[in-house]
């Protein structure tokens, strides 16, 4: 896919998001707006998105793909959106919102982003505001069309259908991403993108090619495939495919956890252990890593005791 110049209005709304010091305490509802989406063959779709700017919506491609009237609500009060700038392989859309009054949320730093940190999923799960609490369980890097900028959110708080397009939240109340896709097993297979990808969009359709996370193949991102094989328990495949992750990226803690999580499950627990040390020589702030460790620690000591 090729590369695009980031769009300027985007560069200056950014810069006044890092200038917005965070609230004292979190508003979710004055930061998260409900999506009632009226496509063009009449079918409806419930959604969320962030505010971000003055009279400015971020959500998921999508939740707005092929939208005849899009509709933005807080409580009783309702606005008319529209898709402005977008990216539907990036599956981020930024929507008008005229006559808005209200604030943004404030954007969190993104080298300040890491495994293990508290994070509250924010969206309208079945139609309803819902905040759900977690921890970031991973940090993928994505070529996704040449991104760079942020890397996309593997989190433990849930949510379901209708809060695509939603915020992820840390402790302070800074959004670190838009909520996006999961897993259908659900528990920590929950992923948001980062916040960060919003300095990439171009001019693109929200209607163009399908998101980067419908197709869980390695051209798409290790990552990718590694989460699916996880979630499924497919732990000798995994297996396969960690082996191959590792060696074309040694340097990516997040390919020796995948491995190490392989190798726990399938009783290889030396080599798991030594998979979540490399991890944690690369990132010595994974949180993840830490408890594996210390997991296998425990598993160790009971099978020496059963020998």
């Amino acid at each position: 896919m090729p590369q695009r110049r980031p769009f300027p209005a985007l560069l200056l709304l950014l810069a006044t998001l890092a200038a917005n010091p965070a609230g004292a305490s979190p508003r979710w509802e004055d930061w998260v707006l409900k999506l009632d989406v009226l496509r063009t063959d009449g079918r409806k779709e419930v959604g969320s998105a962030v505010l971000v700017g003055r009279e400015q919506l971020l959500t998921n491609c999508h939740v707005v793909r092929n939208a005849r009237r899009i509709e933005a609500s807080q409580g009783k009060a309702v606005w008319q959106a529209s898709v402005d700038i977008g990216d539907s392989f990036r599956d981020l859309c930024l929507l008008k919102l005229p006559g808005h009054p209200g604030a943004p949320a404030t954007v969190a730093d993104a080298d300040h982003i890491r495994v293990g940190q508290r994070v509250h999923a924010v969206g309208y799960s079945g139609g309803r505001l819902s905040v759900s609490p977690g921890h970031i369980k991973g940090l993928f890097s994505c070529a996704c069309g040449g991104v760079a900028d942020g890397r996309v959110i593997q989190t433990s708080a849930a949510f379901d259908p209708g809060a695509s397009g939603g915020g992820l939240f840390n402790a302070d109340g800074e959004l670190v991403g838009i909520l996006t896709f999961k897993s259908h097993e659900g528990g920590i297979f929950h992923f948001a993108v980062p916040i960060g990808w919003m300095k990439e969009l171009g001019t693109s359709s929200a209607d163009g090619l399908g998101p980067f996370w419908g197709n869980p193949v390695t051209s798409n991102g290790y990552f990718l495939a590694a989460c699916d094989l996880s979630a499924h328990k497919k732990w000798r495949e995994l297996s396969r495919l960690t082996a191959e992750w590792v060696r074309e990226e040694p340097y990516n803690p997040e390919a020796w956890m995948a491995s190490g999580r392989a190798n726990r499950n399938l009783k290889r627990l030396r080599e798991a252990a030594a998979d979540f040390q490399r991890a944690l020589a690369l990132d010595s702030a994974h949180a993840e890593a830490v408890w594996e460790l210390e997991r296998l620690e425990v598993e160790l000591d009971e099978s020496l005791i059963g020998n």
